[in-house]
């Protein structure tokens, strides 16, 4: 296959697991033939839980017979496809359109009909080798010369489904604990079903020892829904039963990307939790595991051992479901418990005190405490135990600088146990007009510390490097905040690149100093791009605002100015690079080096005319930084 624009197919796979393991593929080739049209052929399900995909440029649905398909294929004047499905079908309609260059695996008897064709691996009895379907699709990909390191499976939901979610669940957004989804069905047959009785009992522990907020996620066929009833029946609190309304799978993908727990048989939704860096455990009985194995880090596997399983069979030909009955409620349970209660490696608070008390004669809330579990005993020995405790606390070094609002405070101390730094914001009866832009920015009434942690949170889920966040707390009056405070960790190894840049940009200028200097640029652009992409934005880019560690990782910090701009997104990321061209300093980094950083912040080689406009509002926008530091008196030590 050729680099040039061409016009190539994509024929998806039909189950639609399958078709989220082959997004990494989808990724790579979209790289591999950024100058080409790329049309996606798949199924309507396929259709609308890759969508929106940032590979594609156009979709198909293969309606009708073989010909039919053919026939419609023909208009359209493919130069290539690339055939992820693997049926005998597929490889024939393209055949008879006339595609030129059909690229596939060797297999169900079509070899024949593909110009370029991959045998599949086997084992010597002639049987496929188990190996993981994603791991099958990149090497298609490699095949057709696309780079295949990046296994991350991806998908999207757009701006609005969150919000459209909401309206239709407020439960899952109001919930006082973690949301757990329940996956019970499974379509490929009944052999991958765990007992209804048993995630019954699964949903009632959960709730009682966790507060959970258990939804059961069900397609909408007739088995699923009763399997669905059979487990709201058998359970003794109440359940969020999807089988009884309509989300889609639109709505769908938006409720997995805000849970924090998915317990699921061995199918396709377990693939969207996985999309969106869920905590997973998965229920194993025939199937073997290998073919459906992503190498995620945070799915647990568990397995019912039995003689005759792996099967692969879809129907049991056992007088009962042996492997799936082998899984018990505990084995379950204390896996699932084991995620709720850990210390995330994402981030993710979880509590040691109660929720808070109230006070109803005064109307005041006696406050909130919360505090990372590795944590604890480190703040208990300095008596941080509560939120009195933390507004007493005097004992650190004091960073709160002249020109900061008198509401807000900061300190840095020692933790001892583990040996740590960190750094405490207090806010203190904050101004009504600070906690009103909050709320509109959070579209709900939310504390100063709070928004810090909640965007600490989604942007850790979401795979941005952040300090941890070690403990926060809020106290609230009759209607607005009264105190809040966070205590994050320092980024250990880390400065900002306000104060150390890498040795490479200080040292004598050699070739291997400066291709460190690039590789440096081009991953900060890497790191901007991808903290863009989650939608977000933040009020204050700079370089002080930016860690990089002796392990070459970037980090964001000072968290409570990230936010997602409901309008003028573009306007806002243009704000977030010209801080960084004004902040990067001019003795080090060149017009060169700032070009650079642009192009492999867009992924071109060539600026393109609305390029040059970007450029040209970051420029100015610097300049009016500049401008405003001047007339206040402020130094202007950086870009020019």
């Amino acid at each position: 296959m050729t680099e040039a624009k061409d016009n190539i197919l994509i024929w998806l796979p039909s189950p639609m697991g399958d078709a989220i393991l082959c997004t990494p593929a989808l990724r790579a080739i979209r790289k591999r033939f950024g100058s080409s049209k790329v049309t996606f052929l798949g199924s309507e399900v396929v259709r609308q839980v890759l969508s929106p995909s940032r590979f594609a440029d156009a979709w198909f649905e293969p309606v009708g017979s073989v010909f039919g398909v053919a026939k419609m294929l023909s208009r359209h004047n493919f130069t290539q496809v690339i055939l992820f499905k693997n049926s005998f079908g597929s490889a024939l309609a393209c055949l008879l359109a006339r595609i030129p260059v059909r690229v596939g695996y060797a297999r169900e008897g079509r070899g024949i009909l593909l110009t370029e064709r991959l045998n599949p691996p086997r084992l010597p009895s002639g049987d496929f080798k188990p190996i993981s379907m994603l791991d099958y699709y990149l090497a298609l990909a490699s095949w057709l010369g696309a780079e295949v390191e990046d296994r991350t499976i991806e998908l999207s939901v757009e701006p609005g489904d969150e919000e459209t979610l909401r309206a239709g669940l407020p439960e899952v957004f109001s919930s006082k604990g973690p949301v757990v989804i329940l996956v019970p069905g499974a379509a490929a047959g009944p052999s991958k079903r765990w007992l209804p009785e048993r995630f019954a009992e699964l949903a009632d522990r959960l709730i009682e020892n966790y507060n959970a907020t258990v939804v059961l996620s069900v397609a909408p066929d007739s088995v699923e829904i009763q399997i669905a009833g059979q487990i709201v029946n058998a359970a003794k609190h109440k359940l969020v039963n999807l089988g009884d309304m309509s989300i889609g799978l639109v709505g769908l993908k938006a409720l997995f990307a805000v849970a924090d727990l998915v317990i699921c048989n061995d199918t396709g939704p377990r693939h969207i939790a996985i999309a969106f860096h869920r905590k997973v455990i998965t229920l194993v009985g025939p199937n073997n595991p290998v073919w459906t194995d992503p190498g995620y880090d945070e799915e647990i596997f568990v397995q019912g051992q039995v003689p005759c399983a792996p099967c692969d069979r879809n129907v049991c030909k056992q007088p009962s479901h042996l492997c799936m009955e082998a899984i018990t409620v505990d084995m379950v349970y204390q896996p699932a418990a084991k995620l709720l209660e850990q210390d995330s490696k994402h981030g993710i608070l979880k509590r040691f005190t109660g929720r808070g008390t109230h006070d109803r004669r005064s109307g005041l809330s006696l406050g909130s405490f919360f505090v990372e579990p590795a944590y604890r005993t480190g703040l208990e020995d300095l008596g941080l135990s509560s939120i009195d405790t933390v507004f007493d606390f005097d004992a650190g070094k004091n960073l709160t600088k002249d020109n900061l609002a008198p509401y807000r405070s900061r300190q840095s101390f020692q933790i001892e146990s583990p040996a740590t730094t960190v750094f405490m914001k207090r806010y203190n009866r904050p101004p009504v007009l600070v906690q009103l832009r909050n709320w509109l920015s959070a579209k709900k009434r939310i504390s100063c510390a709070l928004a810090e942690v909640e965007a600490a949170r989604k942007l850790a889920a979401l795979r941005i490097n952040m300090p941890t966040v070690v403990a926060w707390g809020q106290q609230w009056g009759w209607l607005f905040e009264r105190r809040s405070f966070v205590i994050i960790g320092k980024v250990q190894g880390g400065e900002s690149l306000e104060r150390r840049l890498p040795s490479a940009f200080s040292e004598t200028v050699t070739p291997e100093n400066l291709k460190m200097r690039r590789r440096f640029i081009a991953d900060l652009a890497a790191f901007i791009k991808k903290f863009h992409d989650t939608g977000y934005c933040h009020r204050d880019l700079y370089f002080c605002h930016i860690f990089y560690t002796d392990e070459k990782s970037f980090y964001l910090i000072d968290l409570a100015r990230a936010f997602k701009p409901v309008l003028f997104g573009a306007r806002y990321r243009v704000k977030d690079i010209a801080q960084l061209h004004y902040s990067a300093p001019a003795g080090y980094f060149s017009r060169t080096d700032r070009l650079r950083f642009f192009l492999s912040y867009t992924g071109r080689q060539r600026l393109t005319p609305r390029d040059k406009t970007t450029i040209r509002k970051i420029t100015l926008k610097a300049r009016r930084m500049a401008r405003h530091d001047v007339k206040h008196g402020r130094s202007v030590g950086f870009a020019t």
